[in-house]
């Protein structure tokens, strides 16, 4: 998706309402946090890595005990996402914003676009990476958005994706897009999220 100025205009109005409704708050004690949501945002890449790894090295496979054919592309995509998410977070954290626990995703996403994309602190490609790679995550699990971040919370000192919810939506992703296709999708969701990463910490940077 490209934004234009009628995006960033809908974004203002939407950030203008969960302000008054407390879905986003000015919060300076929020600062603080900004490291705590930037470490999170390196374990999850560094997990989402391994996954990768995991899911197309055979030796990598075999020392640490998984089988051969074994392949986790759909967390690769999760955790990429997920990452990139407590990335913007802890951008967000550092201008002293905090965001609510309702419709999360959705307005961190209308939050960066205010705070960040329409005062070109950021490249608007890097919103476009973001919204792709979320997108992605929704469509392949077949959840809204509030059910994400219901499903894959990701906990600062246990960063844990289970299976159990790839079973139970069996069909929709493991088995319907071939191979290559799932492994090119986490691909390119690892090299969005690690671009997204660097040039967000560089502009967490200018803010000291």
């Amino acid at each position: 998706m490209k934004f234009d100025a009628d995006e960033v205009k809908k974004a203002e109005n939407n950030v203008a309402q969960y302000l008054k409704d407390g879905l986003l708050k000015k919060d300076a004690g929020n600062s603080q946090f900004s490291g705590f949501y930037m470490e999170n945002a390196k374990k999850a890449l560094l997990i989402a890595r391994h996954l990768q790894k995991l899911s197309t090295e055979a030796e990598t496979r075999k020392n640490n005990g998984f089988p051969e054919g074994f392949e986790c592309f759909l967390w690769v995509i999760v955790l990429s996402y997920y990452s990139m998410f407590y990335t913007a977070n802890a951008a967000l954290a550092k201008i002293k914003i905090k965001v609510g626990d309702k419709i999360a995703h959705k307005v961190t996403q209308d939050a960066l676009v205010v705070y960040f994309i329409k005062n070109k602190k950021l490249a608007k490609y890097l919103l476009e990476d973001y919204e792709s790679t979320k997108n992605e995550v929704l469509s392949l699990m077949g959840v809204s958005e509030e059910e994400l971040l219901k499903e894959f919370q990701v906990k600062a000192e246990a960063l844990i994706a289970t299976f159990d919810y790839q079973r139970r939506k069996r069909g929709e992703f493991q088995y319907e897009i071939k191979m290559p296709a799932k492994e090119n999708m986490a691909n390119l969701a690892l090299e969005r999220t690690e671009r997204f990463i660097q040039e967000m910490a560089k502009a967490i940077g200018r803010m000291n």
